[in-house]
């Protein structure tokens, strides 16, 4: 029994051991990738600088904006900052399974971030084995702000209605009249993929 026992101690305790490791292992490449996204972003802050200023020289070559404009799964579309629930991260465009694994996407095929009588939205796991990601999400209420950076400009919203829904009631996240509408998407509750909670949020004057 002593004997018995001896085992199973020693094998929790070196399978504990191994957990740790995984989890650092993964945390580790979850870092390393958003931190690879952030630098691939400032390089898009900077491209739209010098677009900009070829544009305010008119020397922009024809088909630049154009091409600017393509969108491929995995492009940098900006970095979402939410200094109440510790977020700062960048977002890529897609929300496939491989991308929100590594962190968050934008839904694809839906406005541009800011655009009046628009809506854009960004999903994340909020509760994922490497990292926080929406973990916290449901401690932001109405009235709460954050910023959302494009390569172009910083721009802030205010959350006007948060919301439980069904997977497949997408309408929550559709345009609205007057708002430039940013939503953001997770699971809930935590552990599970039943319903979604849908935060959403209107484009304001970050001065107002």
């Amino acid at each position: 029994m002593k004997k018995t026992a001896r085992w199973m101690g020693n094998f929790l305790l070196v399978a504990g051991i191994g957990l740790l490791i995984w989890q650092f292992a993964g945390s580790r490449q979850v870092d390393n990738k958003r931190n690879e996204q952030l630098e691939a972003f400032a390089s898009l802050k900077a491209e739209a600088g010098e677009r900009l200023k070829a544009d305010q020289s008119g020397a922009a070559q024809p088909g630049e904006a154009a091409a600017a404009g393509n969108k491929e799964l995995g492009d940098i579309e900006g970095v979402l900052s939410i200094p109440q629930i510790d977020i700062r991260v960048p977002v890529a465009y897609g929300a496939t399974p491989e991308i929100l694994d590594q962190g968050f996407g934008a839904i694809p095929n839906m406005d541009e971030p800011g655009e009046q009588d628009g809506s854009y939205a960004i999903a994340g796991h909020q509760s994922h084995v490497f990292g926080e990601f929406f973990n916290r999400l449901d401690e932001l209420e109405t009235g709460s702000r954050f910023a959302f950076e494009t390569p172009a400009e910083e721009q802030t919203y205010e959350v006007y209605d948060i919301q439980i829904v069904d997977p497949e009631q997408v309408e929550a996240i559709a345009r609205e009249s007057g708002k430039a509408k940013l939503s953001l998407v997770t699971c809930y509750p935590k552990n599970s993929d039943k319903h979604r909670l849908i935060v959403m949020a209107e484009r304001v004057d970050p001065s107002s």
